[in-house]
């Protein structure tokens, strides 16, 4: 996960402030939830003594309708005069909500559901086109839709022996190679443009194939890589939750399949003696050299843990934080990953050998 966005965050002095609830409106009591969550988050603001002003914006945001399915969780970040992040994010998560102020913001839910979130194109095709969309969560909103209609004279094969039986086969196989063609070049151009992880196609058997076979025959490194879904169609009655049943599966195996090859990595950079640091103190020296590539880190394992902020001294943390003798070992390693250009993944601790870990960009 790329630390991007919530970079200028860190070029604050601080303290910070950080509200990391649930916000979703899925249930039926799901409005008297929300305002239990807000009434407690505003009592644990008021006693830090915020500006009214200020807590009345974070409140106001919070209890906005963000119109997303499911479960959301928002995540607002603020000064102690202005709010200088705030992001929503559709999906489950199991992290526990926030609301704190302190030297450095806590994202480790912020980043737990953002490691979890893969980027994805889904097509569901028949013989004569297909609807494409783009999405973050399983299931979850898309973030972009689109839909091809390609030609459907002569679709459907006459019968067996029909004096035009050959012609007719003729103009349907055309067809459905014509219309799968279309569908592979709209589902290029979207997965190009939003950088997705992967693309499933869905459907009738017949146009599944023809959709896979048009998207690997030019440019398939754009789409790769392409996962088969067998639920799910664009006909009325195609059951919605079947096919993301099916995506669902599809996703976590193959957020499994990056864990592994990042663990990969690292197994192969300790092995050859270099490229990689594991310890705490370790990569913490590596990020004050600003030799971190990607951080690795297992926020469970590390709950609770401090380091001695002099071990970042090469890192511009916030003014707040360079005021502690020590910090929170999450909060830190995050500040100094986002403030040095690191990427982070999350691994259980086995693979990030022992809770944190990092692959250098030199050794």
């Amino acid at each position: 996960m790329r630390l991007d966005t919530v970079k200028p965050v860190f070029e604050h002095d601080g303290p910070f402030v950080t509200v990391y609830t649930e916000v979703g409106r899925d249930s039926e009591d799901a409005m008297s939830q929300l305002e239990a969550r807000w009434t407690t988050i505003s009592h644990e603001l008021e006693s830090a003594e915020l500006s009214s002003d200020l807590i009345a914006e974070i409140g106001r945001r919070v209890q906005e309708n963000t119109h997303l399915p499911g479960d959301v969780r928002r995540t607002v970040l603020a000064t102690s005069d202005e709010i200088v992040f705030d992001d929503v994010q559709p999906g489950h998560t199991h992290w526990p909500e926030v609301a704190d102020i302190a030297p450095l913001p806590q994202l480790a839910g912020w980043i737990a559901a953002g490691d979890a979130a893969r980027s994805f194109l889904l097509v569901v095709a028949d013989r004569v086109g297909a609807d494409l969309s783009i999405h973050r969560a399983v299931p979850g909103p898309a973030d972009e839709e689109a839909s091809v209609e390609g030609e459907d004279f002569y679709i459907t094969k006459v019968a067996e022996g029909d004096w035009a039986q050959k012609q007719y086969q003729r103009t349907a196989e055309n067809n459905w190679v014509h219309n799968a063609r279309l569908v592979a070049d709209e589902a290029r151009s979207l997965a190009r443009r939003h950088g997705t992880r992967a693309t499933l196609v869905a459907g009738e058997t017949r146009a599944r194939a023809e959709v896979l076979r048009a998207l690997r025959e030019e440019d398939e490194a754009t789409v790769a890589p392409l996962i088969e879904i067998e639920s799910g169609g664009r006909a009325a009655g195609s059951s919605e939750i079947a096919l993301w049943n099916e995506i669902r599966e599809a996703m976590t195996h193959l957020e499994g399949e990056d864990d592994a090859e990042v663990g990969a990595q690292l197994d192969e950079a300790l092995g050859r003696g270099e490229g990689a640091a594991t310890g705490l103190n370790d990569v913490a020296d590596a990020l004050a050299q600003s030799r971190v590539d990607r951080l690795v880190l297992d926020l469970a394992e590390l709950e609770g843990r401090t380091i001695a902020t002099d071990r970042l001294d090469g890192v511009p943390l916030p003014a707040a934080a360079r005021a502690e003798t020590e910090l929170p070992a999450d909060r830190a390693l995050v500040a100094a990953a986002a403030l040095t250009g690191a990427s982070v993944t999350l691994l259980s601790s086995a693979m990030s050998h022992g809770g944190v870990a990092a692959l250098l960009r030199w050794a």
